[in-house]
């Protein structure tokens, strides 16, 4: 019975010796603000709180952004760009409308396309106007039941 338990403690010790390179890794990889830049934050969290979601409505055929829209956005990375926080881009489509060829999940396929290159044209035009790309997380979502339009949210909160 001793020897049992002292083989099964080597296995598991041996097991946890191999996952710690991977955990120290996984560790290395996340990039944390220095304590200046999360004092900054936490000093402009007031400005922050004022900062609207940017909402672009998109033309079910459009997927690149108008003159128009790109100017909205410049505006709108000014507010954001002092504070170095994350900016999060929620692309929203809706799948075609005359799919007599395709199955409903060809259909949705290409409304996640769609929204993914949308998003994509947000990134773009947000690290143009000197946002950092670490900064950018594009959330590209199909065709939602209750809300079925096409649109970009952009906005510095994670929901």
């Amino acid at each position: 019975m001793k020897q049992n338990t002292l083989t099964n403690l080597a296995i598991t010790s041996a097991l946890w010796l191999t996952l710690l390179p991977t955990v120290s890794h996984a560790q290395a990889s996340v990039e944390l603000p220095d304590t200046s830049q999360q004092a900054q934050i936490f000093l402009n969290a007031g400005a922050l709180t004022s900062i609207e979601p940017l909402y672009i409505n998109f033309h079910p055929q459009q997927i690149t952004l108008e003159e128009e829209n790109l100017k909205i956005i410049s505006k709108w990375i000014e507010k954001v760009k002092k504070s170095n926080v994350p900016i999060h881009v929620y692309s929203y489509a809706t799948p075609p409308m005359a799919r007599r060829d395709m199955t409903e999940k060809s259909a949705q396929h290409m409304a996640m396309r769609k929204a993914f290159n949308r998003a994509l044209d947000a990134k773009n035009a947000l690290q143009n106007g000197g946002i950092s790309e670490k900064l950018i997380a594009l959330h590209a979502i199909g065709a939602i039941n209750d809300n079925p339009s096409d649109q970009l949210r952009i906005t510095i909160r994670n929901n």
